[in-house]
């Protein structure tokens, strides 16, 4: 006897409080920065990307600024920008996010960025999710050697995806959106392997009383 249990992952309600927006920012450009949103909500309403939001400096011929979401098809429902001051564009695109930084940028150093939640990186999300998983493969060793009738999940691996120029192959829009295109792919990744991870455990009755029953937020480092 086992105590296996169907899970799914959807179904439920929309939680930001709980499952923060990651907004990837790149601002290595001196006048223009790039800012894609990776979802870490199971239930996103938006799909896992939304992007890419453009925003740069009002050109000084008064024409407009050079502010626009990537055309490739993401969601670009959250703030317009028309002739709006880039900085409160940002803390608009910003607010209440964990920001991930690409390449040398400084969200401390960036006008707009000070609405944030929090920063996290790649490598902090990546040791994050293998403490994570770690800690259920113990809770669940230790139950299986208390009662040899639960089984232990085999729970699947942690990877840090490459977030570097070759993998944008698959991109196409803007070529200064590239490089946070590529970080916000490799966000999204360690999000699908979380709800992987969380999937599998939640698939045992005994790790779902220790844990809880739904999906956790997405360990940030």
């Amino acid at each position: 006897m086992t105590d296996t249990l169907n899970t799914t992952t959807t179904g439920g309600a929309a939680d930001p409080a709980h499952h923060p927006t990651i907004a990837v920012l790149d601002a290595s450009d001196p006048t223009l920065r790039t800012v894609w949103h990776v979802q870490t909500d199971p239930n996103s309403a938006t799909g896992r990307y939304s992007g890419a939001w453009i925003v740069g400096e009002t050109p000084t011929d008064g024409g407009t600024p050079d502010s626009e979401p990537d055309p490739e098809g993401a969601d670009a429902g959250t703030p317009g920008t028309g002739s709006v001051d880039p900085a409160s564009v940002l803390e608009s695109l910003l607010r209440g996010t964990v920001v991930l930084a690409v390449g040398d940028t400084d969200p401390d150093t960036v006008a707009g960025a000070d609405s944030r939640a929090g920063t996290t990186t790649l490598a902090a999300i990546h040791a994050a999710l293998t403490r994570a998983a770690d800690e259920i493969r113990a809770a669940a060793k230790k139950a299986h050697e208390e009662n040899p009738h639960l089984t232990v999940p085999r729970l699947p691996a942690v990877t840090l995806p490459d977030d570097g120029p070759d993998s944008g192959a698959a991109f196409h829009g803007e070529e200064i959106a590239r490089a946070a295109w590529c970080t916000a792919q490799a966000a999204g990744e360690l999000v699908e392997q979380w709800f992987a991870v969380e999937s599998q455990r939640r698939s045992r009755a005994h790790l779902k009383e220790t844990f809880g029953p739904d999906v956790r937020p997405l360990p940030l480092g």
